[in-house]
């Protein structure tokens, strides 16, 4: 009798357990199909906490917010007035022009634009259609009234403040502040042309103007019309150098050497004279550098690229990522960023080579590049390739330390001469000797 009663419990027991499991596999089987697959138009993301740990300041908007991942925010919302007057502006220039008809079009496109982000946005239907079209508009009316000054308010609240455009100009290039292209195409295809904003105004017109002081390459805009995600990803596309000079490199990785070393070795610096900043050649020992700008955003700028492309696994090579890797291990001191800004080839508007040093080692911290395609690869093993030379590093020793100034030269013709006549006079006591033993 007490083995049937401790068999009936063994029994009940795994009954149980049974159950349990199934109820949990249940509750796991219920989270699983409540996951979505990361949509493959996806192209605006979060930025790792392993890169914001390094510099936050650099990913996070300081007066402006667009689209969902910032939208909202206490500290940001000075900005959301201004978004609403020029909506307003925007409108009143397009006589007899229904709302409805944004919204309608905003509306359409409401769920091709939230599978552009890496993550759920939460915002109900209406509130998200009107982020689009209040952030949209904006940017659009920001890029209008940039272009043609015709259009701005005398007490325009934006271009009467060279500190507020500069900050726009920052935060509009933030990853997580971006809004789809196709959003923005939208609008202004709705919007139209007026006499007033010129025949040929396209939003890819409008950004460059915008962003021209970046060194943007102009003739992209004409010459081809490439698949643009958003803002971010256009400058990198205006950053990417033409398909006809990329490089096809196979060459393994090489680490190359500090300016200073190089320059040392007998490596000659020049500023390149193209307007793509990857366009980097090393020809006859000659490392010609397309001139970069650094100033207060150039670490926003970069940092924002280069997360974007971390994030994006589309990119081959990480063009970008590449640039900084090899700016890092080529500026290694203050003294490498004094003698390229000697150069050209920095314009240093920060006013320390210090800070410079620092943000090209903060830039390249962290960062995941492939070994197998780096862009650089030729140009690092043709570079060292020089530098390994005895020749190279024996005459550059001797013009460093005998031809740097006017008295060494003199100083070293004078040890020759004298080296010269002591062996003239040695010759010439040999043979008086020679003549005197016959």
């Amino acid at each position: 009798m007490e083995d049937e009663n401790i068999a009936s419990e063994q029994s009940e027991r795994r009954e149980a357990n049974g159950n349990a499991d199934s109820l949990l596999a249940a509750s796991i089987n219920e989270k699983l199909s409540s996951l979505t697959s990361l949509p493959s138009q996806c192209c605006i993301y979060r930025v790792p906490d392993t890169l914001r740990r390094l510099n936050e300041e650099a990913f996070v908007p300081r007066i402006l917010s667009i689209g969902p991942v910032h939208h909202g925010k206490e500290r940001l919302r000075d900005m959301e007035g201004h978004k609403w007057q020029y909506l307003k502006a925007l409108l009143q220039r397009k006589p007899g022009t229904m709302v409805e008809c944004y919204v309608k079009a905003m509306r359409e496109l409401e769920a091709r634009t939230r599978g552009c982000y890496a993550e759920i946005i939460k915002f109900d239907s209406d509130e998200f259609v009107t982020m689009m079209l209040l952030d949209g508009c904006f940017i659009i009316e920001l890029f209008l009234k940039n272009k043609n000054k015709q259009l701005r308010d005398e007490d325009d609240p934006i271009f009467n403040r060279t500190m507020v455009l500069t900050d726009l100009h920052r935060d509009l290039i933030l990853l997580e502040n971006q809004l789809p292209f196709f959003v923005l195409e939208t609008l202004f295809n709705l919007i139209g042309n007026t006499d007033q904003e010129g025949p040929s105004t396209s939003v890819l017109e409008l950004t460059y103007v915008f962003f021209k002081f970046l060194g943007l390459q102009e003739v992209l805009i004409r010459d081809s019309q490439p698949d643009v995600k958003h803002l971010l990803d256009l400058l990198r596309l205006w950053f990417v150098p033409p398909s006809s000079t990329k490089s096809t490199s196979k060459s393994k990785f090489e680490l190359i050497r500090s300016v200073t070393e190089l320059h040392e070795a007998g490596v000659k610096f020049r500023m390149g004279t193209v307007s793509c900043l990857m366009e980097i050649k090393f020809i006859n020992g000659v490392l010609e550098i397309p001139p970069l700008t650094i100033e207060d955003t150039t670490d926003s700028l970069l940092g924002n690229l280069i997360a974007f492309e971390q994030c994006c696994n589309r990119f081959t090579p990480r063009y970008i990522t590449d640039y900084v890797i090899l700016m890092e291990y080529l500026i290694n001191s203050p003294k490498d960023v004094a003698l390229l800004n000697r150069y050209g080839i920095i314009n240093n508007l920060l006013g320390d080579n210090e800070g410079v040093s620092h943000l090209f080692k903060k830039l390249g911290k962290e960062v995941v590049f492939n070994s197998d395609k780096f862009q650089f690869s030729n140009l690092c093993r043709d570079v060292n390739k020089y530098h390994k030379t005895r020749w190279h590093v024996w005459r550059a020793t001797l013009r460093r330390d005998y031809f740097n100034n006017p008295w060494a030269i003199i100083s070293f013709i004078g040890a020759v001469l004298l080296l010269f006549f002591t062996l003239i006079q040695t010759v010439c006591s040999l043979l008086s000797l020679k003549k005197g033993n016959k």
